[in-house]
């Protein structure tokens, strides 16, 4: 048979590992920590100046639009409170040549002065005439008295009485995309005169907003009253609607609505930050645009270069780590070299100790423990050979070597052992010849009990077939008397049975005596019916004789109805005489019944005591069996007993024989024991 053995080998840990994990884990514990902290604080400090940053470009593009539109919403506004002006239009009535009139030239000159003091910026100053329904340029155009003045995007300043900004459109002329500011113009008493405008080039607008960069990809966007896109860096871009650029819903809500607001937006897909800010009372905006990864760049490069920080800082930890745990485990290795061969049993090693550290205390100690063996050696050997004295019979011993230390407790227990011994064979020896004595006797008497016990087994294996016989009868007995009372059992059960069917006819007699006055009430209430119908009739027999001829058909129908009521009491009668024969019937079989059912009663009762006195005969005489039979196997357990007495004393006879013999040799083997 071969077995197989399995080696549980553990998974072989080292010191640097446990190092290098340990510090590992709790350096990127701290540093996430640390660098969550650092990230949420600056990240916080970016975002917020990035926010201010966007506010205070798109502010400062308004106040610069705001100056810029405004001295020339002044030079309208002046236009439109000169007097020459006024005398003009209040001059020039509907079908006149607005040209023609004498105060044109002199205003014609001053409108052409103000254009030509900044015509880069100024492409036309412009008069509209309400009454003329005509308008009247610096640049010599004047229309037609089909120019619809009252149609015109500039003439809303009417009404609302402010300069106004147009939308930006394309001079058809130059090919220059333009706005005009329109204000108008009243006389003393108030009423519309007409409208003093200008044409303004979005040009130097344009070249403003490009003064304004935000970082390296930032921009400034400028908008128009409804929406239209005036300056963006994308030329595809101009002119459009916020609502039709693919722009997020924040952002055109925020234009649309002119609501100042610091937006996170989308144009096209991409993911931009910025301000919203209305310039002046013009009704345009400019709007701060700044992309996703420029307003996150320092923060981006913030966490980048910690990342960078903290992989250096663990490669250094790690190799400073390296180092110091190899001048830990190297020593350590040494001296497990050592432990492994003590454990396998070679004491005879040798080291070298000269570290100062905790380590070289753990090395001396082990080198003392090394000594320390070797003494051991000598006791070991002696303990040995004693060992061996003892193993051939010598149980008297000396121990030479001075024993220390847990040795000495062992040099005291062999010395106890060999004493013990030595006393316990004396002891050993005088016993046995105490049993060999006894065994004899024991010998003698388990003869006597095993002839003593054979007598008996013979006598009580003729009880046993005496109540074997007796049993038999009894069980008969039993078996008579519980048939008996089976029998009696099924009588009371079909007396029962006949008892409750007689009590069943009388309660259908009773049902049919309940239905039959029932019907008795019915047969009233039809007497009652055709006393009635017989009373209609009569009543109905003379009305129809006062009517005459014409009731003498319903006089025939009425003694019909009579003939039937007096039919129906008669039968109503029969019905209730034969209904009271019935009854009496029923009467005198219920008292029949009765009587039937007390004589049954009295049967029940005397058969319940019949019955009674066979199931007691019954059962004494199961009792009687049953205790028969425990008499005949308690008869049969003492003559198992006195057979197994009988087989005891004989085998008890042949051990003690054996024993005495034991006894012999174990005398023999004390003897080569020296003691």
């Amino acid at each position: 048979m071969s077995r197989t053995s399995t080696v549980l080998r553990e998974k072989h840990k080292y010191i640097s590992g446990d190092l290098l994990n340990s510090i590992g884990k709790s350096n990127l514990i701290i540093f996430t920590v640390l660098a969550t902290i650092v990230i949420y604080m600056i990240a916080s400090e970016i975002t917020s100046n990035n926010k201010e940053i966007l506010t205070l470009q798109s502010e400062s593009a308004a106040w610069q639009l705001t100056d810029f539109f405004n001295q020339y919403n002044r030079i309208v506004e002046l236009v439109a409170v000169n007097q020459d002006v006024k005398d003009l239009l209040s001059g020039t009535k509907s079908g006149e040549n607005i040209t023609k009139e004498s105060d044109y030239q002199k205003v014609y000159d001053y409108m052409l002065a103000i254009q030509q003091k900044d015509p880069s910026n100024i492409m036309a100053v412009w008069l509209g005439d309400v009454d003329a329904n005509v308008l009247t340029q610096s640049d010599g155009f004047t229309s037609g008295s089909d120019f619809e003045i009252t149609q015109r995007a500039w003439f809303v300043c009417t009404e609302t009485g402010k300069t106004f900004l147009t939308e930006p459109y394309t001079d058809a002329s130059t090919g220059t995309q333009i706005v005009s500011a329109a204000t108008p113009i009243y006389d003393d008493n108030g009423n519309v005169l007409g409208v003093a405008g200008l044409d303004l080039s979005l040009a130097h607008i344009n070249e403003i907003m490009q003064g304004y960069t935000i970082g390296r990809n930032g921009y400034v966007i400028l908008f128009s009253n409804e929406g239209n896109l005036l300056y963006h860096r994308r030329a595809e871009l101009l002119e459009q609607n916020v609502a039709n650029i693919n722009a997020s819903d924040k952002l055109v809500n925020a234009i649309l609505n002119h609501a100042e607001s610091f937006l996170k937006y989308r144009i096209d897909g991409d993911k931009k930050y910025g301000y919203t800010c209305d310039i002046g009372e013009t009704g345009y905006m400019v709007l701060s645009s700044m992309g996703f990864f420029q307003y996150y760049q320092k923060l981006i490069f913030l966490i980048v270069a910690l990342i960078i920080i903290f992989m250096a800082s663990l490669v250094i930890i790690f190799k400073k780590v390296e180092k110091i745990s190899f001048k830990i485990t190297k020593p350590i290795e040494e001296l497990n070299d050592v432990a492994k061969k003590l454990a396998e049993g070679e004491l005879d090693v040798e080291m070298e100790v000269t570290l100062e550290n905790e380590i070289g205390q753990l090395g001396n100690s082990i080198k003392k423990t090394v000594t320390r063996l070797k003494e051991y050696i000598l006791y070991i050997n002696e303990i040995a050979n004693v060992l061996g004295q003892m193993a051939d019979g010598k149980l008297k011993i000396e121990l030479k070597n001075e024993y220390v230390g847990e040795f000495e407790i062992l040099k005291d227990a062999m010395l106890n052992i060999s004493e013990s011994m030595s006393n316990v064979m004396e002891e050993i020896q005088t016993s046995a010849s105490q049993v060999g004595q006894g065994a004899d006797e024991l010998a003698g008497a388990s003869q006597m009990l095993a002839e003593g016990a054979t007598n008996q087994n013979a006598a009580v294996d003729d009880i046993v077939e005496t109540a074997s016989s007796i049993t038999e009868q009894v069980n008969e007995s039993k078996e008579d008397a519980e048939s008996a009372a089976k029998a009696t059992a099924e009588v009371t059960e079909m007396m029962r049975k006949n008892q409750e069917q007689m009590n069943a006819m009388m309660e259908a007699m009773n049902k049919i005596y309940e239905t039959s006055q029932e019907v008795v009430g019915i047969i009233a209430t039809i007497e009652e019916i055709a006393d009635q119908t017989n009373m209609l009739s009569l009543n109905a027999s003379i009305e129809a004789a006062r009517a005459g001829e014409v009731g003498r058909g319903f006089a025939v129908v009425a003694g019909d109805i009579g003939k039937l009521a007096e039919a129906s009491i008669k039968a109503a009668n029969n019905t209730r005489d034969l209904i009271n024969i019935s009854t009496q019937e029923i009467e005198r079989g219920n008292e029949i019944a009765q009587s039937v059912v007390e004589a049954l009663d009295q049967s029940v009762g005397a058969v319940d005591k019949i019955s009674e006195m066979i199931n007691k005969t019954a059962n004494n005489a199961v009792e009687q069996a049953d205790r028969m039979e425990n008499m005949e196997e308690r008869i049969e357990d003492i003559s198992r007993s006195i057979s197994d007495n009988s087989a005891v004393a004989q085998e008890s006879s042949a051990t003690s024989e054996e024993l005495a013999a034991q006894a012999a040799t174990l005398n023999d083997l004390i003897g080569k024991f020296k003691f």
